[in-house]
């Protein structure tokens, strides 16, 4: 009896398996999931807040209101970037501040840091300080710091690879409403290349009142559906035919982005992206004028699987995304509408990351919208979602 008893439990248990196994993927209506096994251990799964008494960063980034009553392009806040500056081979921290100096923390080890900023020779306390990225730029085996800043200057600081940093322009001169970084060898000579997102260096809103930028005060009509800008606004505005908004429609311009080619030894030289055969547009056209977009975000990395990093731009406000695929030698096409289907309004950031685990990678990026009554809602979209669907559009412009 006791023998039919433990058949029928043994036979009971393996009848009845996990409703939901951890390995299996499960479809919804435009996402699909999969539970997480999650081995029991003393340990509870996520993450843990360590104070700042705990591991030695005590750093804020806080803005005042007289500044930004000033300019309000100083709210966008600032980036953060890790890497071992000083070879010990821990990751240490560098964080960037709007308003006033910078802050690198060297790792100690076991979750403590040090503020390393004065000795490091990194703080740029003179500008308003944006995106950072951390690259070996002049092919030394250190990492260098790369920083840029709201109006500009922008900077290389040179690693000596003990973790103490001397700034050069190394040919980063132009100024704009820098906000990120992209790093990588977009043709394949050997050297890490650059891409900065540009927003705006100020806003309109700050220095015109509001009747001042009225559509009727900054334009003149010259026939039916016919506007042209007056003189004293083409320097801050365009004009611009939505059909999506029922006709022309007068909005304010952005700083283009900047590209520059890596000599090899750390300096750099800007590339326009107009009237340049490198980047040409879904047509394979060259584009006729700089691109105003309100960037904020981008980055590089292969989406079609060539081995050549491609690159994704995340925009403001209604300027729509860019997703450009590099021919493997540093020639730029962007891709159709069709290709993305949708993107979001208002990018505010761009990662990358093999989210289904199939060894390709999917694009991920997060916006903030701002609803009717203020309110924010974070919003996570998949670009690139099943090979079967996205592979063959990417690759039909990738040759």
């Amino acid at each position: 009896m006791k023998r039919l008893f433990l058949l029928a439990l043994i036979v009971a248990c393996r009848s009845n398996p996990p409703a939901h196994p951890p390995d299996v993927w499960h479809d919804e209506a435009g996402h699909r999931w999969r539970a997480l096994d999650v081995p029991a251990s003393r340990l509870t799964p996520g993450f843990t807040l360590l104070a700042p008494s705990q591991t030695g960063i005590a750093f804020t980034n806080t803005v005042s209101d007289s500044l930004l009553a000033y300019n309000r392009q100083l709210a966008q806040g600032a980036g953060v970037c890790l890497a071992d500056v000083d070879g010990d081979g821990r990751p240490d921290v560098f964080l960037a501040r709007t308003a006033g100096p910078n802050a690198l923390y060297r790792n100690l080890g076991d979750w403590r840091f040090e503020d390393i900023t004065r000795q490091a020779g990194v703080a740029a306390p003179d500008r308003y300080s944006t995106g950072c990225a951390f690259a070996d730029v002049d092919g030394d085996g250190d990492q260098d710091l790369l920083l840029v800043s709201l109006g500009g200057p922008n900077a290389l600081f040179v690693n000596d690879g003990k973790g103490h940093f001397t700034e050069q322009t190394a040919g980063l001169t132009d100024k704009a409403g820098s906000m990120t970084i992209a790093v990588a060898d977009v043709d394949g000579d050997g050297d890490l290349d650059l891409y900065i997102a540009n927003n705006k260096a100020y806003t309109t809103l700050d220095r015109m009142p509001p009747q001042e930028r009225a559509f009727s005060r900054a334009t003149r009509q010259l026939g039916p559906n016919k506007y042209e800008l007056r003189e004293q606004y083409r320097r801050d505005y365009r004009l611009v035919n939505r059909e999506d908004l029922g006709g022309i429609s007068l909005e304010q311009r952005a700083d283009p982005d900047f590209f520059y080619l890596n000599d090899g030894t750390g300096q750099f030289t800007r590339e326009p992206m107009a009237h340049n055969p490198r980047f040409v547009d879904e047509r394979g056209l060259e584009l006729p004028a700089e691109r105003e977009d309100f960037g904020l975000a981008a980055m590089f990395a292969d989406l079609n699987g060539d081995g050549a990093p491609d690159l994704y731009v995340a925009n403001d406000f209604e300027d729509p995304d860019q997703c450009w695929i590099n021919d493997g030698h540093g020639r730029f096409r962007l891709i159709p509408w069709y290709a993305l289907r949708s993107t979001s309004n208002s990018g505010m950031a761009v990662a990358v990351g093999d989210a289904q685990r199939e060894v390709r990678e999917a694009a991920h990026y997060v916006t903030r919208a701002h609803g009717g009554h203020g309110a924010v809602r974070e919003v996570v979209e998949l670009i690139l979602k099943a090979q079967k669907k996205w592979r063959p559009l990417v690759d039909e412009y990738s040759s």
